[in-house]
């Protein structure tokens, strides 16, 4: 309200008595209005409160008839059951089972039917990946005290319910052993489990940490399909004789991963089911070494077509080969693998080309190659093609295979053309690392002879023409992470071709494209260049693009993100054409 008075607020001016009796007259009606102010809201908090406590009444009627009829309810209980299941199989790598937010663990604290549909539903039980947690190890092999021991107790006491609850249902288990806690409590839950040896279904373990098993006989494991055991010598460790034999000689042992970082002789006489073995693998940690002149401590392709001789079931192998140094023997009569469907092969070019050359696959759908590279090698005097092997590989079975990654420093243009040529039916091409099945190869010097970086007329071989046969006429997915020198014609070239449907047709439309490594003046390279205008029309086809350019200072990589349509992004790489190689 103006006045005249309101040039004093503020000051420290003395209101005279004339003054006085002003203000007074204009308090008088504010004063009443603020005593009629503090009723209303008075009143209004009171209709509040009792609002309020209508509404409550209210929920309290309406949330258990909301309740009763929510669609959860009327989901069948086989239908929860599996959708329980299913979040126990997707359950983030590396997290405990006994976590407090591993899934059944979760499931239990819902409501009472989730809880109920829980505890009565083995499979959710059946999966057990077996860690000793931190709090329950002994620190500097210290003697536990009462309150540890009490822990140790519990735990032991729920793993004895995770077991109960899993009823008869086939066990799959991933044992951990901590080197603090002096195996004690490891070999205790170990024991518990081997008296479960019959409903064993798959099992993952490294055996230098839990000898427990190696008692075990095979007429024990009726039900083991898959098992993947890792130590650093096999199959021979500290003893003087194999152990886990029955293990390995499971009658109904369907895949199998050994991995390891240096092989014993004789591993072809290992007590195996071979004839009934569908999956394969072995590897471990490369050791590249020079002073290698036997082959006492190797796992050579020799010995792995000793072994592939008994395998007629096979159809998913893959080897990380060791190089000897020695030379190698002339081809050895072709062992047919009728079934093998997928291959990996990684380690000693010398050693990948032997083997290549005396297996028979006509079934083969899937290839990867990924050979050491090395300036020379004994009995291969320069030039030498670390291609060559594949290329003579896929001349005899490539007209099926689906699936072609090669992990090479480089690809010239001949050897692209011949890979292409050989194999018609191709969906997937990667050139360059996509699925490390082992360890990363050691750093070797590439001479600069035999720098041919992926270019425009590499590229150009996969861009359709009109009237025209062109090579791999059903691509869907095309991944390059070796050096490029692409311009950025070529690359909207061989995009704008490979969504054309008049050049491809309606089934034809690439459905991913991955170009990783181009050099630093490139058009596309950065995370936001998947959505450049000039890309707007092969977006709007549906297909996810990646481009990154090579960065040598980046210590930490930015992990790949693929954009695919309508501006969504999918985190590292789209769904492929190849098999699991994972045993479990």
């Amino acid at each position: 309200m103006d006045t005249h008075l309101s040039q004093f607020y503020g000051t420290n001016h003395v209101p005279s008595d004339t003054e006085l009796l002003e203000i007074e007259n204009l308090l008088a009606p504010q004063n009443a209005r603020l005593v009629q102010l503090e009723k209303d809201l008075e009143e209004a908090e009171a209709k509040v409160t009792r609002l309020r406590r209508e509404r409550e009444d209210v929920l309290q009627v309406i949330k258990p008839l909301k309740s009763l009829s929510s669609l959860i309810r009327r989901f069948p209980r086989e239908v929860m059951e599996l959708i329980f299941v299913h979040s126990v199989l997707a359950k983030a790598p590396g997290r405990p089972t006994f976590s407090i937010c591993h899934p059944p663990l979760v499931l239990l604290r819902v409501c009472k039917l989730w809880r109920e549909i829980t505890l009565t539903t083995p499979q959710l039980w059946a999966s057990v990946e077996l860690t000793i947690p931190s709090h329950l190890c002994n620190s500097f092999g210290n003697a536990p005290d009462s309150k540890q021991q009490q822990r140790v107790a519990l735990f032991i006491d729920q793993f004895d319910q995770w077991l109960k609850r899993s009823e008869s249902y086939p066990l799959s288990l991933i044992v951990r052993g901590s080197p603090l806690d002096g195996g004690i409590i490891m070999q205790s839950l170990a024991s518990k489990l081997a008296l479960h040896s019959c409903r064993w279904e798959s099992i993952d373990f490294d055996i230098s940490q839990c000898g427990t098993f190696s008692d075990i006989v095979a007429e024990s494991l009726p039900t083991l399909k898959h098992a993947r055991l890792s130590a650093y010598s096999f199959p021979f460790g500290t003893h003087d004789k194999p152990r886990f034999l029955g293990i390995l000689a499971a009658p109904n042992l369907e895949g199998l991963q050994i991995q390891v970082t240096r092989s014993s002789p004789g591993f072809s006489k290992m007590p195996i089911n071979w004839t009934n073995l569908t999956r394969l693998l072995l590897d471990g940690i490369y050791m590249y070494r020079q002073d290698v002149s036997s082959q006492d401590e190797q796992l050579t392709a020799t010995e792995i077509l000793h072994v592939l001789e008994k395998c007629r079931s096979l159809r998913i192998l893959s080897l990380l080969l060791i190089s000897t140094h020695n030379r190698l023997p002339e081809p050895e009569p072709q062992v047919a693998l009728s079934n093998l469907e997928a291959l990996n092969v990684t380690g000693c070019r010398m050693q990948i080309h032997h083997l290549l050359r005396s297996i028979t696959t006509p079934r083969i759908r899937e290839m990867h190659y990924q050979p050491f590279f090395k300036s020379s090698l004994p009995d291969e005097p320069p030039p030498f093609s670390p291609a060559l092997p594949l290329t003579s590989f896929l001349q005899r079975y490539g007209n099926q295979t689906v699936v072609l990654s090669v992990n090479l420093p480089t690809a010239s243009k001949e050897e692209l053309r011949s890979w292409l040529e050989c194999t018609p039916a191709l969906k997937q091409l990667t050139l360059g690392q996509e699925l490390q099945f082992a360890p990363p190869p050691p750093v070797l010097s590439i001479p600069s002879n035999f720098e041919n970086p992926f270019d425009d007329s590499c590229i150009g071989l996969l861009i359709p023409k009109r009237d025209h046969p062109h090579l791999c006429p059903n691509l869907k997915i095309f991944r390059c992470s070796i050096k490029a020198r692409i311009s950025g014609d070529a690359i909207l070239a061989f995009l704008k071709a490979r969504t054309n449907p008049l050049l491809v047709g309606r089934g034809g439309i690439i459905e991913e494209v991955s170009i990783h490594q181009l050099p630093y003046d490139a058009p596309f390279g950065a995370s936001t260049d998947a959505e450049d205008e000039r890309l707007k029309s092969i977006r709007e086809a549906g297909v996810r693009l990646s481009f990154k350019k090579t960065f040598y200072y980046q210590s930490n990589p930015v992990p790949t993100i693929v954009h695919g349509p309508h501006g969504t992004t999918i985190p590292g790489f789209g769904p492929g054409y190849g098999v699991d190689f994972k045993l479990f």
